[in-house]
C-alpha cells in the first residue's frame, strides 16, 4: 500500500503555515471510488498511517485532491464511520476514533472474524439505533411512566399511542381509524392474526407462486390448502387469479404488492385495482403484507386505500426502523376487528405497552423519519454495489434483497452449497416455492444483512467467481 504526502501553503493572518494532507493510493483496491476509499482509510488507520485522535482532510479538500465528487467523500467517510473507524463532529470535521471512544462504544458492528459472509436473512442494515432508542428510554424513566407501561393492558393498546400512528400512517397517505387498528409481535404474528381471524384454518388459500415462507409456514401449520397463483414482472396475474378463483374460491388472497419478497416485483396501481376488482367478485380477502411499503422513496397507493373494506394491512417497524421491538400493525375492515381483536388475546394478549410506547416516541420524535432514511441511503449505496458486482441480479431502489437467476447449467440445490463452502450464506429459491411443482434455478441475496458495505462487497465478489465456474457436478462429466 502506498501514501503520498502532499505538502499545501494555507495563509493564516498573515503567516504561511505548511500542512499535510494525507492522501491514498485508491488504485490498489478495486470496486466503486467511495468503497475503495473507505477500504483505504481502514488500512491506513490499521497501519498506524492515520493515529487515533487526528482530523481527516475536509471533503472538498480531498475531492480536488483525489479528483472526485465531494459526493464521493461523503460516502466513503459515512461507511468508514459506519465501520467504528471514524466519528463526525459537527461543525468539527471528520476524526479518526480514539482508542477512549472505540472502547467507549461497541456501535458499528466490527466485521466479522471467521471470514463468513451472510446474505440469507432480510435484517435491517446495522445501523446505530441506540442513539435513538436510548434516549427515549431514559424519558420514559424521567416522566415516571414505567411502571403503568410495565403492567397489562388491553389488546388495541393505549387511545394516544394509536392516535400517534393513525397520524403518521396518514402522513404516508394511508387514512386510518381507531375502529379499524391494532398493535401485533410484528408482521408475522399479524399474518397469523389474519388467518385466525378470517377462519382459515383447514381451508384454501392463495399466494404469489413465490412467496413469503413465513406465510407458507403459518399455513402449514393451521392446515391451510395453499394454491400458487402464476406471476409476471408485477407480481400477481389478474387472469391467474380469476381463473382460481373460480375453480377454488379461496378464502383470502396474500400478496406483497411493494418490493416482493422474493423477487422484488412492484405492482402499479392499475394492476392493484385489478387484482381487487377480482377478489370483490368472489368475495375473498385480501391480505397486504407492506412490511417494505415505505422502503422505496416513492409509492404507489396501498392497496387498503383503494378498498378498505376488503384489505387487511399489514405493517411493520422491523424492516425500516428496529427489528428488536418486534412491533408491527393491521388494518382491517371494521367487519373483522372483533374477530382480530379475540385472536390476539388468545395468541398473545396484548403487545407490551412498554414496546409500543417506545414506538410511539420513535415518531413523535422524528427518530423514525430518521432511521427510515438512513435505511433508504445504507440500501441505495449497496444497490450501487450489487449492480457494479452482479448486475444480473434483479434489484429496485429501496429493496432489502435481490433476485438472481441461475444461468444453465447451475442448479439451485448446488449453488446454495458451492456458496456455503466459500463463506457466504444465500437463500434458496426452492424455499420461496409455493407449489412443489415449482421449479426455482435462482437464489435470493440479502444485501441488508453484512455488517458494513465492505463485506457485502466481499461477499458479491465470492458469487460472482462461483457464477463463472462450473457447478461441481459438470466436472464429473
Amino acid at each position: 500500500m502506498k501514501f503520498t504526502l502532499y505538502w499545501d501553503n494555507l495563509s493564516i493572518n498573515g503567516f504561511i503555515v505548511t500542512m499535510t494532507m494525507w492522501t491514498p493510493d485508491l488504485a490498489a483496491y478495486s470496486g466503486p471510488l467511495y468503497l475503495r476509499l473507505a477500504n483505504a482509510i481502514e488500512h491506513a488507520i490499521g497501519q498506524g498511517e492515520l493515529a487515533g485522535g487526528s482530523r481527516l482532510p475536509t471533503q472538498r479538500a480531498l475531492a480536488d485532491r483525489l479528483g472526485v465528487t465531494v459526493g464521493t467523500i461523503t460516502r466513503a467517510y459515512a461507511e468508514a464511520e459506519r465501520r467504528g473507524w471514524l466519528t463526525a463532529r459537527v461543525g468539527d470535521g471528520t476524526w479518526v476514533r480514539s482508542e477512549e471512544e472505540a472502547t467507549a462504544s461497541d456501535w458499528p458492528l466490527r466485521e466479522e472474524q471467521d471470514g463468513r459472509i451472510e446474505l440469507w436473512q432480510n435484517l435491517p442494515v446495522p445501523l446505530d439505533r441506540a442513539a435513538k432508542v436510548g434516549p427515549l428510554l431514559q424519558q420514559i424513566e424521567r416522566d415516571g411512566s414505567l411502571n403503568r407501561l410495565l403492567g397489562y393492558d388491553n389488546e388495541a393498546g393505549r387511545p394516544e399511542q394509536r392516535d400517534v400512528f393513525l397520524q403518521w400512517l396518514g402522513s404516508h397517505g394511508i387514512a386510518a381509524t381507531h375502529d379499524r387498528f391494532l398493535f401485533s409481535n410484528g408482521a408475522q404474528h399479524g399474518i397469523l392474526l389474519t388467518l385466525l381471524a378470517t377462519g382459515c384454518v383447514g381451508e384454501h388459500i392463495a399466494c404469489e407462486s413465490l412467496s413469503y415462507p413465513g406465510l407458507l409456514g403459518a399455513a402449514r401449520q393451521l392446515r391451510c390448502q395453499v394454491s400458487a397463483v402464476a406471476m409476471d414482472d408485477e407480481g400477481m396475474r389478474p387472469d391467474a387469479l380469476e381463473a382460481l378463483c373460480r375453480q377454488r374460491r379461496p378464502r383470502l388472497i396474500y400478496l406483497t404488492p411493494t418490493l416482493q419478497n422474493p423477487t422484488t416485483a412492484i405492482m402499479g396501481e392499475a394492476r392493484r385495482r385489478e387484482l381487487l376488482a377480482v377478489c370483490a367478485r368472489h368475495e375473498v380477502w385480501v391480505v397486504e403484507d407492506d412490511v417494505n411499503g415505505l422502503l422505496p422513496a416513492t409509492r404507489f397507493t396501498p392497496m387498503v386505500s383503494l378498498m378498505p373494506e376488503r384489505v387487511i394491512h399489514l405493517g411493520s417497524l422491523a424492516k425500516i426502523a428496529c427489528g428488536g421491538l418486534r412491533l408491527g400493525f393491521l388494518l382491517c375492515p371494521t367487519s373483522l376487528r372483533p374477530a382480530l381483536g379475540q385472536a390476539m388475546r388468545l395468541s398473545s394478549w396484548m403487545v407490551s405497552p412498554l414496546l409500543v410506547e417506545l414506538a410511539a416516541r420513535l415518531v413523535q420524535q422524528g427518530q423514525l423519519t430518521a432511521l427510515l432514511e438512513e435505511q433508504r441511503q445504507a440500501l441505495a449505496r449497496r444497490g450501487e454495489l450489487l449492480a457494479h458486482l452482479l448486475p444480473q441480479a434483479r434489484w429496485q431502489p429501496g429493496a432489502m434483497h435481490a433476485w438472481l437467476a441461475l444461468p444453465a447449467p447451475w442448479r439451485c440445490s448446488e449453488f446454495v452449497m458451492a456458496a456455503d463452502r466459500m463463506g457466504v450464506g444465500v437463500t434458496s429459491g426452492e424455499l420461496f416455492a409455493a407449489s412443489q411443482q415449482a421449479t426455482v434455478q435462482a437464489v435470493r441475496l440479502s444485501i441488508s444483512q453484512p455488517a458494513s458495505d465492505a463485506r457485502l462487497g466481499e461477499g458479491l465478489a465470492r458469487l460472482k467467481a462461483l457464477l463463472a465456474s462450473l457447478p461441481p457436478s459438470q466436472l464429473l462429466l
